[in-house]
Formats: C-alpha cells, sequence, structure tokens
C-alpha cells in the first residue's frame, strides 16, 4: 500500500490552503492587536478629557505663595470659621520636634504631634483634622543631619477637588495638575496648581527653610537667603499621556488574548478530523497515528509560523523604530523570537489535546474558550503583579496553561530594550523552562489519550497488535440457546470465489448490556452483495468491525484468499470500510478527496491508471453533486454517502464493508446508491448491514440472519423463501359488510382446517400450506368462478415474503406469557378534580427532580471541583494579600544625595537651569509616576526663561529654576505635568544648597510624596491597593459558572430526549414546569451557597465572621435567583448536546461575571457608565457586592489594629477615636452597601423569567404562522395526482362542521412545510374514526416523522386545520392532548430514571389517582412483559426494552388516540408481535390508532388502511392489498434450477439449456418478461402480466416443473417500495403527457380554506 510521508503531508498541506481564509482573518485580527497593544490608543484618548476649549490656547504665568495654606484652608472648610489642622510626624527627636513645631507656627496650624514609627502615624492619622504627615529618614537623632530626607503623607484624595474620575481625585494616579471647573467640581483658583491647592508645596518649602536655619546654626555661610518664588506656567505640555491607571492594562489585555483565533481554529481543524474518523481510516490505510500527528503537527507549525512572523515583525520595527526608550537588545532580540517558536509548538500540542478530548469541534472550541477566559481572570493579575515576590506560584501558573505566558514574556523582553539591567537570567530561564514544561505535559497528556481512545470502532488491542490470549474462562462461553441446523446455511455455487471467511467467531463487548457474537461462521463471495440482516443489538456492528479488522475475536479466526486477516498484514489492503463515520477530511474538496484516494490505494506499478481511476469516480460523481470544487463539510448526507462509497471503491478494493449506508438517505437517493453498488460489484464484495427487510430484499444477493448474537441463516433470498417458506398466502379482497365465514367454509372444501389468518378492514388473508400447493390450481378455479357469489371482489395468491421468514427465524422464546389487560375504560384512572390534578402535577415535578436531579452525580463532582479550587486559589492567596505595609510613594527630584552634587550645573554659568526629562524609579512596574532626576536631566541654559518661554507654543520641559539676582531664586513649573511643582522646588532647595555651601557636596534635601493607603473600598487599580479586594470574588467567580451551569443538564436532557414535549402532552403547563423547576434550582443552589462559604471558611479565605458570610449567603441566594433564569434560556437554545449546553452556560457566566469584573478592575478602571451597564449580569453584581464586603472587612480589621494603639478605643468607640472607621450597614444604595447588587439581580431574575415565558408563548404561537403569505398558496390536485388522493382531499375539504365533528381525527390539507418559493403546496388529508388504524409509508427519510409531530402538536403548520373529536387543533391543543399518546421514533427517555419512575412520572402527570399508579404499572407490565428489569436505570437497557416503554407511556392513560412513529423499528421479532399483539387488541376495543413506518409486514398486520409518503408529498390512499393491485402490475418469478452433471463443464452446459428453456417458458407467459437478477442457477424474472389469472399461472409451473428442471420456485408480487417508485412514475408519465398536449399546468386549488372557515367555527 503506497501510504508514502509525501502523500499524507500533500494532504495536510491541501487542507490548509482550503483553509486560507480563516488565515487571512487570523492575520487581520492579529494586526490589530497588535497596532492596538503598540499605539494603545485608549490610554491616548483620554488626553480628550484634558482639553478645555476655554483654555486650550491660554499662556500665562501664575505666582504661588508657599508661605500659607490658606487656599487649602478656604476650600475645606464647613463653617465659616477656617479649619485648624494640626501636624503629625515620626520619628520623635529633639530635632524633628522643634522642627515640626516651627513649621506649624509658620503655616498656622493648630498643633503637632510626633510618633515613635510610621505605621503608628499611620493608624493615628486622622484626614478630617490633620494636613499631613511628615517621615524624617536617616539618622536624625543627633543634632542637625546633612541631609534632609522626608517623606510627606497626605490623604490618598484630594481635599480642594472631587472630580468626576476615581483617578483624578487621588495623588497617585492624577496626570496632570491643571483644573477644570467641570470635570474636578472646583469653583476658585483653577489657575494654582494642585500641590500649591492641597498645601504640599508649602510644606515641602517651610521644612526646608526650617532645617537650613537650623543647619546655618551649625554650618555658617555667608550667603543671603534669597526668597523662593514659584510660577506656574499655563501652557500646553507636549506628548504627555493623560492617564496613568490605563496606560498599560489594554496592551496586557490584549496580550492574553493575541493567539486565541489561531489556537480554536486549531482545535477546530483536528477536531474536525477526529469527529469524522479520519484518522482512523489513514491507520487503516497505512499511516501509523504517530505519523498522522507528527504531520499534521509540521503542517500546523509551518501556518502557525507565517502569524509568527508578522508578529515579530511588527513588535521588532516598533522597538527598532518606534520610539522606544534604549537601544535595541539583541539579546532580547533572539529571546524573544525563540520564544514565539516555543510558544507555536506549545499552542499547537495544547490545541491537539484539547481537539482529541472532545472531538466535536464545536464542544472542544468552546471547552477551550471557558478554560482560556478563566486562566485570564483567575491568573493573568496575579500573574502581572506579583513575579518578583512569588516565583515559584507564578511558575505553576504559568505551565498550567499557555495563555498567561505571552504577556508575561512581552513585559521582559521589552524590559530587555527599555532597561537590561533589571533583567536577571532566572527570567529567561523561567519562561523557557515553562512553555517547553507545559508542551511536554501537554504531549504526554496526548499519548495517553490517543493510547486509551485510538479512533470509534478501532480496538486498542488492534493498534497494539495484541491479540486476547486465550484464558480457561473463555471455554465457559457458549451458547445454550437453539442452535440452528447447517441446513440454514446456502454455500456458492461451483463457479463462486470466495473472498473473506469467518470461522466460528465469538467474542464479547460492554456497551449498555453484555452482548456476545456466538460461533459464527461464513463465507463471502466475490461479485455479491452480503447483507447482514438483524434487529437493532444483534451485534451487526461488532461483526462488521471484526471483518473490518478493528477488533479481534475472541476466538475464531478471520481469513481473506486464504490468508488470516492481521491489523498490519498485506490483506488489510483489499479491505475498506465506512460505518457511522465517512470518514473524509470536510476541508478537501470532492475532487481532492477522489484524487488523494486514487493515488493511496493504487500500487507504484498501477500509476498509468491514476487518470482512469479519478475520472472514473468524478464521472459518476458528477451526475449526483453541484461541483467538483464543493467542500466535503458542505455537500448533502446523500452526497457525502456517494463520495464516500466512490472513495472506498477506488484503486479496485475487492472487499467494501458498509453499516446502515442508507439511513440518511431518501428513496430516490437510495437508489441513486443502490445502482452504484450493483454497477460496481463485479470482482468485489460488498457486506452491508441493515435492520431493513425490504431493504436487504432490494439490495442483497446473499443474506445472513443475525439475531442475538447468532447467524440464524444464511443465503440468497430463494434459499431462504424455499427453505423455510412452509405456506404462501391467499389474500382476498370482500366487499364491504360481506361476512368472512362462508368464504372460509368455500376454502374448506379444498383444503382442510383452513382459518383467516388475519383481517384488517376488508381484506382476508389465508395462509395454505406449501403442501397444498398442487391442489392450489382447482381452489383458485372455483373461486375466480363463484367470486360474485362469495362477494369477493380480487384473489391473490402471494408467496412467502423475506419479512414473514426473516420474522419465523428470529422469533425467540419468551418464559413470561403475553397478558394483555381491558382497555375500553379510557377514563378509569382520570382524576376528577381540576384542582387535586394540578397539585398531582406539581408533586409530580417534585418526584421528578427528586428522583432525577437529587442523586445525579453532578452536584457531587462539583462540590468536589469547588473544593479542590478553593484550595488551589488558596495556597495561592498568599499573592492575593494585602502587604502589612502598603507603599505607593511618589518619588520626587533626587533619588540620593551624591546624585546632586553630580548633575546639578552650576547656576551661576548659566541662565537658567532647564529640567528636560525625569526617569522612573520602578521600571519593572506597569505605572510609575516617579519624577526623579538623572545625570540627563539637566540643560545649562543661557539668557531668560521667561523671553524663551514667549517663543514656545508648547513646553517640552518639566519646569525651570532661575536666579533673579542673589536675593531671589524662581522656580517655574508646568500645570499640565503633574508633580513637576515639587520637583521643581526640590531642585531649587539643591540648588540653593550649592550656591550657599558650594564646597560641601554632602549636604542635599531628597523629598517623597507619599500619600496614605487608598481605602479598599475604592477598589482602584493603584499601586498600595494591588487586587486585595478581588481575593474573595476571584474563588466565587470561579466556582460559581461550574456550580450553576450544572442545572443546565437536567433541562437540556430533558429537551434532548424528547422528555419535555411527553410532559407537557401529558398536562403539565408552563407555570408549573419552570415554577418547580426554579424552587427546586434554586433551594439546591442555596445548600451549594451554603457548603462553598463553608468550604472558603474552613480554607480560610475572606476572613469571614458570621454576619458576613450571611451576607454572602445572602447575596448568594439572589445570584441564584437572577441566574439560574438565565441558564434556562441557555437550555431553550442550546439543546442538541448536553456538553456543549453545560459549556456555553459556564461560558456565558463567566464572561458576565468574573470576566467581566476582571475587565471592568484592571481594564475599564472602574469606569461608572461600564459599572452600571454591566450590573445587569448577575455574576458581576454578586463579585461586586462580594467585593465590598469583603473590602469592608478588611477596613475593619484594619481598624481594629488601629484601635489596638489607644488605651481608650474599644469596638463601640472607634469610630470616635479611630479616623475613617464608622461602618454603616451593608444595606445601603451608597458604597459599600450591597443594595445595588441585590436590587439589578433581582432586575435580572424578573426580565430573564418574563424573557422566558415570552420565548415560550411565541414559540407556541408561532407553531401556527408563517411569514410567508398565505393567501397566496393554493393546495392543487393535479391531473396527474392519484384520483383517490384527490377524492379525499375534496371530500375533506368540502366537510361542514357536522361531518367534521363524525370524525376522530380529520387532517385537512396540512402542510409538511411551507416552500419559500413557488405558490404550490403540498398538503395531508384524510379522517379517522374509531376502530381504525392508519399507516404512513414511506421509505426512510421521506417526511414521515415530521408530520408525525405535527399531528401531535410538537411541530405546527400554517396551512390547513386538524379537528380531533370536533376540537380545532390551532386553539383547543391542551384539551386534545388528552384524548392522545404518543411515541417517538427516538429517544424519549430519561436515562437516568428507571422504566419504574417513568411510568409514574406519567401516571402523576396524566391524571392518574397515586393509589392506582401501581395497578396501572402491574397492567403495562404483563402487556409488554417487563417485570424483570423495571428496576433498571434506562441508561443500561437494550433499544428493544426501551422501546417497549416507550409504548407502555403511550399508553398510560388508555387514550383515545394513539400516534406511533416507527414503533417497532429494528426491534426482535418477538418483540414486534408483542406490540402488534397489543395495538391489534386496542384498535379492537375502538381506539384510533395512527402509525408510520417502512416496514410493509407492519402495514399489512396493523392498517386498515395506509398512506403512501415521498418527500412529504401525499401520494396515494388505500388499503395495502389495494395499492399493491392497482399499482403493481404482474408478478415477479424466482426460480433455482437443478445443477447435474459428471464435470464442471458439463455442469455448465446442461445449465445452459436449462436456461433457454425456462427463456423460452417465461416468454412464454408474457413477451415483455425480463431478468432482473441472477446468481449462478437462481434466476428472478419480473412478469409484467396485467391481469394475473393465478389458477392459470401456478398450473403452468406445476406442469412444466420436471420439464424446466425447476428444484423449486416462488411467485411473489412487488414490495411498497417497488410500488411507491411505480407511483411517481406514473405520476411523471402523466404528468409529461399532459404537459406536451395541453401546455403548463393550470394551479386549480380545491375549495379554499377561507370557505371552510365558516361551516366549522361551531367545532371550537
Amino acid at each position: 500500500m503506497p501510504a508514502t510521508k509525501g502523500l499524507l503531508f500533500k494532504r495536510y498541506v491541501r487542507i490548509e490552503l482550503n483553509l486560507w481564509r480563516r488565515t487571512v482573518f487570523e492575520i487581520i485580527t492579529l494586526v490589530v492587536m497588535v497596532l492596538a497593544i503598540l499605539l494603545n490608543p485608549i490610554a491616548h484618548s483620554k488626553k480628550l478629557l484634558y482639553t478645555d476649549s476655554e483654555i486650550e490656547n491660554e499662556q500665562s504665568i501664575v505666582s504661588h505663595k508657599l508661605q500659607d495654606i490658606n487656599i487649602l484652608t478656604r476650600m475645606a472648610d464647613s463653617k465659616r470659621e477656617k479649619t485648624k489642622y494640626s501636624l503629625v510626624y515620626t520619628p520623635k527627636t529633639p530635632f524633628s520636634t522643634e522642627l515640626v513645631k516651627k513649621v506649624a507656627k509658620t503655616l498656622e496650624l493648630n498643633s503637632t504631634a510626633g510618633y515613635d514609627d510610621e505605621a503608628e502615624l499611620m493608624n493615628q492619622f486622622d484626614e478630617r483634622t490633620t494636613l499631613a504627615g511628615i517621615v524624617f529618614r536617616g539618622s536624625i537623632a543627633e543634632g542637625t543631619p546633612l541631609t534632609l530626607s522626608v517623606s510627606i503623607r497626605f490623604p490618598s484624595e484630594f481635599r480642594t477637588i472631587s472630580s468626576f474620575l476615581t483617578e483624578d481625585r487621588l495623588w497617585i494616579t492624577r496626570c496632570s495638575g491643571r483644573i477644570k471647573s467641570g470635570r474636578d467640581r472646583a469653583k476658585s483658583d483653577k489657575q494654582q496648581d494642585i500641590y500649591i491647592r492641597e498645601g504640599f508645596l508649602q510644606l515641602q518649602h517651610q521644612i526646608f527653610v526650617e532645617w537650613y536655619h537650623q543647619l546655618r546654626m551649625e554650618f555658617v555661610t555667608n550667603y543671603p537667603e534669597p526668597s523662593f518664588e514659584v510660577f506656574n506656567i499655563l501652557l500646553k505640555a507636549a506628548d504627555e499621556p493623560c492617564s496613568v491607571m490605563s496606560v498599560a492594562q489594554l496592551p496586557t489585555f490584549f496580550y492574553n488574548f493575541i493567539y486565541l483565533l489561531p489556537f480554536l481554529n486549531i482545535i477546530r481543524n483536528v477536531a474536525a478530523q477526529v469527529q469524522d474518523g479520519v484518522m482512523v481510516h489513514q491507520w487503516h490505510y497505512g499511516y501509523s497515528f504517530g505519523l498522522q500527528w507528527g504531520l499534521k503537527f509540521l503542517v500546523l507549525f509551518l501556518r502557525m509560523c507565517i502569524l509568527g512572523a508578522i508578529f515579530i515583525l511588527m513588535i521588532l520595527s516598533f522597538w527598532a523604530f518606534g520610539g522606544r526608550d534604549g537601544e535595541v537588545s539583541g539579546k532580547g532580540i533572539i529571546g524573544f523570537i525563540c520564544f514565539v517558536i516555543v510558544y507555536t509548538v506549545e499552542i499547537i500540542i495544547t490545541g491537539m489535546v484539547v481537539a482529541k478530548l472532545f472531538a466535536n469541534p464545536t464542544n472542544a472550541v468552546l471547552f477551550a474558550l471557558v478554560l482560556w477566559l478563566f486562566m485570564y481572570a483567575a491568573f493573568c493579575i496575579i500573574l502581572e503583579r506579583y513575579w518578583d515576590i512569588h516565583k515559584y506560584y507564578v511558575f505553576f501558573i504559568l505551565v498550567a496553561f499557555c495563555n498567561c505566558q505571552m504577556h508575561f514574556s512581552m513585559s521582559l523582553f521589552r524590559n530587555c530594550i527599555e532597561d537590561p539591567g533589571i533583567v536577571q537570567t532566572i527570567d529567561f530561564v523561567v519562561i523557557f523552562t515553562s512553555a517547553i514544561s507545559s508542551a511536554l505535559i501537554y504531549f504526554l497528556i496526548l499519548l495517553a489519550i490517543q493510547w486509551r481512545m485510538p479512533g470509534t470502532f478501532l480496538s486498542r488491542r488492534i493498534v497494539n497488535n495484541r491479540p486476547r490470549k486465550q484464558r480457561e474462562s473463555d471455554a465457559a462461553i457458549m451458547y445454550v440457546g437453539r442452535a440452528p441446523s447447517f441446513l440454514n446455511f446456502e454455500f456458492g455455487d461451483v463457479g463462486s470465489e470466495e473472498v473473506m471467511r469467518l470461522n466460528h467467531v465469538s467474542t464479547t463487548h460492554r456497551d449498555s448490556e453484555r452482548k456476545i457474537l456466538k460461533n459464527i461462521s461464513m463465507r463471502v463471495y466475490s461479485g455479491e452483495v452480503f447483507v447482514i440482516l438483524g434487529h437493532i443489538g444483534s451485534g451487526k456492528l461488532t461483526l462488521l468491525r471484526i471483518m473490518a479488522g478493528l477488533k479481534f475475536p475472541l476466538r475464531g479466526s478471520v481469513t481473506i484468499l486464504g490468508k488470516h486477516f492481521k491489523p498490519h498484514g498485506e490483506v488489510r489492503r483489499m479491505v475498506d470500510f465506512r460505518f457511522d463515520e465517512h470518514g473524509l477530511n470536510k476541508h478537501l474538496t470532492v475532487e481532492q478527496t477522489i484524487d488523494y484516494h486514487v493515488r493511496l490505494k493504487l500500487a507504484p506499478n498501477e500509476l498509468d491508471r491514476y487518470e482512469i481511476e479519478k475520472r472514473k469516480w468524478l464521472a459518476i460523481l458528477d451526475q449526483h453533486i453541484e461541483s467538483r470544487r464543493t467542500r466535503i463539510g458542505k455537500l448533502s448526507p446523500a452526497s457525502l454517502k456517494l463520495v464516500a462509497l466512490c472513495c472506498c471503491l477506488a484503486g479496485d478494493t475487492k472487499i467494501i464493508i458498509l453499516e446502515e449506508p442508507t439511513i440518511e438517505l431518501t428513496g430516490r437517493e437510495a437508489q441513486v446508491f443502490w445502482s452504484i453498488v450493483n454497477a460496481e460489484k463485479d470482482n468485489r464484495a460488498f457486506i452491508i448491514s441493515t435492520h431493513s427487510v425490504g431493504e436487504a430484499e432490494h439490495a442483497a444477493d446473499r443474506i445472513g440472519i443475525l439475531s442475538l448474537g447468532v447467524l440464524e441463516a444464511s443465503g440468497t433470498p430463494f434459499f431462504l423463501r424455499a427453505r423455510f417458506s412452509s405456506n404462501v398466502e391467499l389474500v382476498l379482497i370482500k366487499k364491504p359488510h360481506v361476512p368472512d365465514q362462508p368464504i372460509t367454509d368455500y376454502i374448506n372444501q379444498f383444503m382442510r382446517n383452513v382459518e383467516p389468518e388475519n383481517e384488517i378492514g376488508d381484506t382476508l388473508t389465508y395462509r395454505l400450506p406449501v403442501v397444498y400447493r398442487p391442489r392450489l390450481q382447482k381452489l383458485l378455479i372455483h373461486l375466480e368462478i363463484d367470486r360474485k357469489m362469495l362477494g369477493i371482489e380480487n384473489v391473490r395468491v402471494v408467496g412467502a415474503e423475506l419479512s414473514d421468514i426473516y420474522m419465523k427465524l428470529v422469533t425467540s422464546f419468551r418464559l413470561q406469557q403475553q397478558i394483555i389487560t381491558d382497555v375500553t375504560q379510557t377514563f378509569k384512572y382520570q382524576v376528577v378534580s381540576q384542582k387535586q390534578l394540578s397539585r398531582q402535577r406539581m408533586r409530580a415535578m417534585f418526584y421528578k427532580k427528586m428522583i432525577h436531579t437529587a442523586p445525579n452525580v453532578w452536584p457531587i463532582i462539583m462540590i468536589f471541583t469547588s473544593f479542590v479550587l478553593i484550595a488551589i486559589i488558596a495556597r495561592l492567596s498568599v499573592l492575593l494579600d494585602m502587604p502589612k505595609v502598603r507603599q505607593n510613594s511618589i518619588h520626587i527630584g533626587f533619588m540620593e544625595k551624591e546624585d546632586v552634587g553630580n548633575t546639578i550645573p552650576d547656576l551661576r554659568e548659566c541662565g537658567y537651569i532647564d529640567i528636560r526629562s525625569a526617569v522612573k524609579v520602578h521600571k519593572t512596574r506597569s505605572v510609575d509616576v516617579s519624577r526623579t532626576f538623572d545625570d540627563k536631566s539637566f540643560a545649562c541654559e543661557k539668557g531668560n526663561y521667561r523671553t524663551d518661554l514667549k517663543k514656545k507654543s508648547e513646553l517640552s520641559s518639566f519646569g525651570a529654576v532661575e536666579a533673579d539676582g542673589v536675593q531671589s531664586l524662581n522656580g517655574y513649573i508646568t500645570q499640565d505635568m503633574f508633580h513637576s511643582a515639587p520637583m521643581v522646588l526640590n531642585l531649587m532647595h539643591n540648588v540653593f544648597l550649592r550656591l550657599a555651601y558650594p564646597n560641601q557636596n554632602n549636604l542635599a534635601t531628597l523629598v517623597e510624596n507619599h500619600p496614605m493607603p487608598t481605602q479598599l473600598s475604592r477598589k482602584v487599580n493603584v499601586l498600595d491597593n494591588k487586587i486585595a479586594h478581588i481575593q474573595v470574588p476571584l474563588v466565587v467567580g470561579c466556582i460559581l459558572p461550574l456550580t450553576v451551569s450544572v442545572f443546565v443538564i437536567p433541562l437540556v436532557e430533558e429537551e434532548l430526549y424528547n422528555v419535555r414535549f411527553l410532559q407537557h402532552m401529558a398536562g403539565l403547563g408552563l407555570k408549573v414546569y419552570w415554577g418547580i423547576n426554579l424552587f427546586w434550582d434554586w433551594f439546591t443552589f442555596f445548600i451549594y451557597s451554603i457548603i462553598i462559604v463553608v468550604i472558603m471558611g474552613l480554607m480560610g479565605i475572606g476572613g469571614f465572621g458570621f454576619y458576613e458570610n450571611s451576607i454572602l449567603v445572602l447575596l448568594l441566594c439572589f445570584f441564584g435567583l437572577a441566574a439560574l433564569p438565565l441558564t434556562y434560556l441557555v437550555s431553550m437554545f442550546v439543546n442538541k448536546s448536553i456538553v456543549r449546553a453545560f459549556l456555553v452556560s459556564v461560558l456565558l457566566q463567566g464572561v458576565s461575571g468574573l470576566v467581566l469584573y476582571i475587565i471592568y478592575w484592571d481594564v475599564a478602571n472602574s469606569n461608572t457608565i461600564f459599572f452600571y451597564s454591566a450590573c445587569m449580569s448577575p455574576g458581576f453584581s454578586l463579585l461586586d457586592g462580594i467585593s465590598l464586603v469583603y473590602a469592608q472587612c478588611l477596613e475593619r480589621a484594619i481598624c481594629k489594629d488601629k484601635c489596638q494603639a489607644h488605651a481608650s478605643c474599644t469596638e463601640d468607640n472607634m469610630y470616635e477615636v479611630v479616623p475613617n472607621c464608622q461602618f454603616d450597614t451593608h444595606f445601603q444604595w451608597a458604597s459599600p452597601g450591597i443594595l445595588p447588587a441585590i436590587v439589578y439581580m433581582i432586575l435580572s431574575a424578573i426580565l430573564f423569567l418574563m424573557l422566558i415565558f415570552w420565548i415560550e408563548l411565541h414559540r407556541r404561537e408561532k407553531k401556527f404562522h408563517t411569514p410567508t403569505d398565505l393567501r397566496k398558496m393554493r393546495t392543487a390536485t393535479y391531473p396527474f395526482d392519484d384520483g383517490d388522493v384527490a377524492d379525499v382531499k375534496l371530500k375533506i375539504a368540502e366537510a361542514d362542521a357536522t361531518k367534521a365533528k363524525q370524525s376522530v381525527f380529520l387532517v385537512d390539507q396540512v402542510e409538511a412545510k411551507v416552500p419559500t418559493a413557488g405558490k404550490k403546496i403540498n398538503t395531508v388529508s384524510f379522517a379517522l374514526n374509531k376502530y381504525m388504524s392508519m399507516g404512513i409509508f414511506g421509505p426512510r427519510n421521506s417526511g414521515k416523522s415530521h408530520l408525525m409531530r405535527q399531528l401531535v402538536g410538537q411541530e405546527g403548520f400554517a396551512f390547513g386545520e386538524i379537528y380531533v373529536r370536533g376540537l380545532d387543533f390551532k386553539y383547543d391543543l391542551e384539551s386534545i392532548h388528552t384524548y392522545m399518546g404518543y411515541c417517538p421514533q427516538h429517544r424519549g427517555l430519561l436515562n437516568a430514571l428507571t422504566p419504574r419512575e417513568h411510568i409514574r412520572l406519567l401516571c402523576m402527570i396524566r391524571g392518574v389517582p397515586e393509589t392506582k399508579i401501581g395497578e396501572k404499572m402491574h397492567d403495562l407490565c404483563l402487556m409488554l412483559n417487563m417485570t424483570g428489569w423495571m428496576h433498571r436505570k434506562c441508561s443500561l437497557l437494550t433499544a428493544e426494552k426501551r422501546q417497549k416503554l416507550k409504548i407502555a407511556l403511550s399508553l398510560v392513560a388508555y387514550n383515545k388516540i394513539l400516534v406511533l412513529d416507527e414503533p417497532t423499528c429494528g426491534m426482535p421479532a418477538t418483540t414486534r408481535r408483542e406490540i402488534w399483539n397489543i395495538l391489534r387488541y386496542i384498535r379492537y376495543c375502538g381506539k384510533t390508532i395512527i402509525f408510520a413506518t417502512n416496514d410493509e409486514l407492519e402495514c399489512k398486520i396493523l392498517a386498515d388502511f395506509i398512506i403512501l409518503f415521498q418527500d412529504s408529498e401525499m401520494l396515494a390512499i388505500g388499503s395495502l392489498q389495494y395499492l399493491r393491485y392497482k399499482y403493481s402490475h404482474g408478478f415477479y418469478l424466482e426460480v433455482r434450477l437443478i445443477r447435474d452433471g459428471a464435470t464442471v463443464a458439463e455442469s455448465e452446459e446442461n445449465l445452459r439449456k436449462d436456461v433457454e428453456n425456462l427463456a423460452k417458458f417465461v416468454n412464454f407467459l408474457h413477451n415483455r418478461s425480463e431478468l432482473v437478477g441472477r446468481l449462478h442457477n437462481w434466476f428472478k424474472f419480473y412478469v409484467p402480466v396485467g391481469q394475473i389469472v393465478y389458477s392459470f399461472l401456478y398450473g403452468a409451473m406445476e406442469k412444466n416443473k420436471l420439464r424446466l428442471n425447476v428444484s423449486d420456485y416462488c411467485i411473489y408480487q412487488a414490495d411498497m417500495i417497488n410500488v411507491v417508485a411505480q407511483v411517481q412514475e406514473t405520476r411523471a408519465q402523466l404528468k409529461h403527457h399532459i404537459v406536451q398536449t395541453e401546455g403548463p399546468l393550470p394551479m386549480e386549488p380545491v375549495p379554499s380554506k377561507k370557505a371552510s372557515h365558516p361551516k366549522r367555527k361551531g367545532k371550537k
């Protein structure tokens, strides 16, 4: 097999090339995000907040006074008299005490107070009465210090302004000193800098002056003390960011998500291959899984390198040319490029793990998105701020998932350029080690998953080539039931070529129950279609897996052309298979797919056939698909099956194995599929499994009947008929009201002891033993003569049907006899009181929640997960704890005294000193507002500063210092640049010291602005606050999305398994359903909340007391009230997959909760508009409320620490003694109250609940409406329509209200689907009364199930009407449901419930008194033989038992009308007979039955009449035999000739002569007879006789049997599938004839619905 690496590599490259649009979109997204990172438009756009048209061009110089703080006291007055402030300081030494007292006296302060240390000063600081605190640094214990180093501590917020934005009210986050009245709410002194308004500059200056006075006493100087004057320059500053808080957050945010889209696309790409079984099929073709993963990784890596190259190029270009401070570092560039490569590898491997784990692309993408967002919200903030403190914890975070590594690494590489000195080798080691470790860990996980789950249908033992060793216990596996005789098997003819043989194959496998293949031996021959026919659960799939080489048998062997079939053997190339997975990549085109399979399957010496093979298969497909360039993922199911079939056939594959290949195809599509199979079966063998007898008979050359793991029989259809047919059927259609006894007596005159086998309507069926076949001619002659006397309209003789033989062979023995109870009393158990019924339905809902939700394992998993998450976050909470000493100092001017003498120019040589630049102190911090000097900060300028200032339109410097003679020293500050005032003043002081003491370089003054810690309740992103307030919200925000999303699982399960509709149909209303769901789930969530709070308390998170924990539980309760309806909304729209719904709910709750809160705090910077917009999200409101409670709890703890420093302080008087320690109740609107959170959660709950009910009512209303204008639509009976259909439609449409009420079930022109184009609409009409049973017969996917759902109200209709017992379906649906029972085709049961619980639940909802439920359950168990497994969960039941339970649920109330969708499809024969017996008895008792089926035998046994249905169109109506008689012309004759001859050649010659004689005889019967099938000595003829004379036919066959050398023969009519095809062909011919003769057909409608409405208003 030429499975070369190059071919697979080209295939993967083609896939990526076909996905070029995704790659382009990824590139565009990456470019936009990188531009947003580099340009940071949000931060720069905040300059708009600082523009003011009134002062945009203002240029002025304002003088400041430094001798008093009258501005502050005047602005901060709360009364008429001035506020008197005090001054506090530390440490308390003689020098500091004397200096502070003099400063206080100069500034006219009230008093001073000294403290021993800084902590005590902070605890006693009262911003109401204290101007500031002064912290003296260095040695001041002995005398006057030579270096004055002070830290001035003002309150964190300004006293003189109250800006609209929080960031503009704080020292640490303000970026401009300019005042604007509107924004800053300032009424006066707008031209004064904030440092002057607040008194900081005055205090800084007076401290220096008093220190200088003491210094001058010790060090005498002749230099006179000048007057210091500061001037504020009102001139626009150039290129200064306007926001400090958001300078770095947006780039950090984008760095976290820059590779998200490529990561998701990798997952979509890989998961599609896993889901469709592509990797399993490629393994079968010879590619190992390791090679597939390796080449896929290589191709993905090459694609990702394109993105990486663009990313690297943009970043390096910005670093090189974007104005970054510092030089481009080679080490940083190399490290950055290497990291991008390693990160790319990590991304791809992680995506492969997620894709392999989930397989479904949508679920995998949702999980990846949830994981990515969770890691961002939970850990990225920790990672950003605490690397230097807790490296080992951060390393754990980096290894856990890849998205946290990007922004951390980018900060590291940026520092390599801006400040290489702070970058350490350990930083590079950690980032690369974490990335490589993460990639290795996920690689090992991928290996483990691949070993554990190699692929659907593929056994691990096969992959590893490790057959199971024979054990002694295997010998005990034996079949003790009825063993089939060897006579049940027909082997190949003399010329047959055997290609596969199974010898005594036995195996076991576990699914829902133990199933065993028992000693199966069979042979498959070339040129034949071998169909394995068996019910669901018979072992067909297991047998196919063994034959395809995907599973080892427990015992026995499989050989192909005499060679053992080994997993890695050479004969594997002879086999190809297609099961439920098509094995085709959905991103390749049809042409590319065929090209790949042709190249793959052709041997190296057959490459010359490549173009021939490729053209052949593409020519076949061109007839059935739109274009060769259509992608596989966009094909219809039928086209997909055809492409997969052609891929199997390519390269002359000898054995093709298909599992239910036409299960998703319509009748026409199935015909196309089988036509290709029949055309290509020469020199091949097809092995196909199905549970449809009709399909097996239509397609098979040889049939193997499998039942309960036993191969009951195998052979051609003729062999099965001849071997197992013991009778023929005599079908008589009599006139209405003619009794059947005289006819039976008449037949018994010729054949003894004959009784009617079945009587449905006017059809009588007699089974005549085959031994009576010679007498049959005589009987038929007399019946044809006397049929008018007997009241017989038609006589037919039919050979044994294959369905009868199948039922006979697979019928198993039942120990328990079926007992059908009396069902005549429909309302025997009905509750009379409506009030009692409502209460019982509420109890039923509680009962369902108790048995379905309470024992569910998901809550336990969620509690355990919560415990683990809380434990992890508790361990990592050291990263979140607020430090004991919170530092938010703003360094100003000079940092060290050594810098003073080395950097300051000599003012005497300059006109003025210009401050050109200032540097940061903490360059590793994302935000640093310090203004410090270095050797490049100053410029010695000549001339006059004011003169130079007049020439400038904007300022580029931070200020200047200029001497005005000897007696005056002037400083110029830039108001637009905050912190320039103290910086300039610090320079002035040090310049003066250089002038006064030119020979002493050890004299210096250093100053630091260190505001007091911001209150935690502010929750602003400042350096001292960190994220202390987010610890508890982080814990709760991580847990709650998982906890709340658990409640979506039961709802989606009910919707997915169709149980929700069955409950609604039983009478459960919206109020009860949603009300009980909400109450139960909310109570359960309340329990979860208490458990979570208890776990948090045990883990020590939050440090809450009982009061705070109670408030936390209260908030969680309100959150549950709002979050649960949001979860219910998810279940209403995402209900096709439980996993998908859970992930969507987690994603929605997580994004609207924790992620939104982190973005609000970290990116939006507590923006008020953002806050009130986000509050409508319950998760955000909850986390904000919890954050307020937690912040106040921390503040209370701080206040208690402060209180302990006062001997007289207690908790009662703490608010009087300790400043800012008066705590109000949490139940208030203002911060830190939780009322906004509660109110918004209540509003959200009301809104979501209203939305739920609106959606429910809208959906019900929408069922019977359509946007299409129905007045233009017409339901026409065309001339080529069946006459009976036209008559029925006309008769029902013309019926008045009285006639309509007489019918139990009347359907009048109900559409299957309103077409989007055209005016013709296909409709269905029929009427049923009591004692009637109607079947809707059609091939698979013909629209039967849709019609059945319409008949019970699950799906609506806009055109037409349905009346049930005189009630209008559109207006009285709830009342109609009380008369109806419904059995859906698929699902309908909850896996977690037992049959007993299902029946009890439906009985309670239906209104069966609880005392009678046991009796009801007993009756149903006897009817359906369910006694032995009533206690077992439905997930453990076989399909047979589940179907029985669904039938039982439809019979709960003994309804008047039963609607059953495929009630016995794929069921074992015994079960089918049991269900048919019940339904026949129910019909006999006066009920009305409507069922859909594609089984002819089921129609024959149950239906009074049937509707032929195809493509949602009503083709014909009538009884089964009537439709056969009407549309089935002629009969089929199957003959098997006797092979005789001494040698093979003689045998072939004799057979040739017999064939010629047989052909002449058949041609004698009708000259248009046609040979439709032949297999060696078996022949199948179609004889198109218009009127069959059965007496002549059987007489002729019996007389010529010996002459023609006939071994046996069989005569039968066409099956109903052929009848449907004949009806369609007849319609097409008639339509073509009318169009040719009369022109286009007019749209002649039946009587309008408008005309019928007035007559039927009385029905309602």
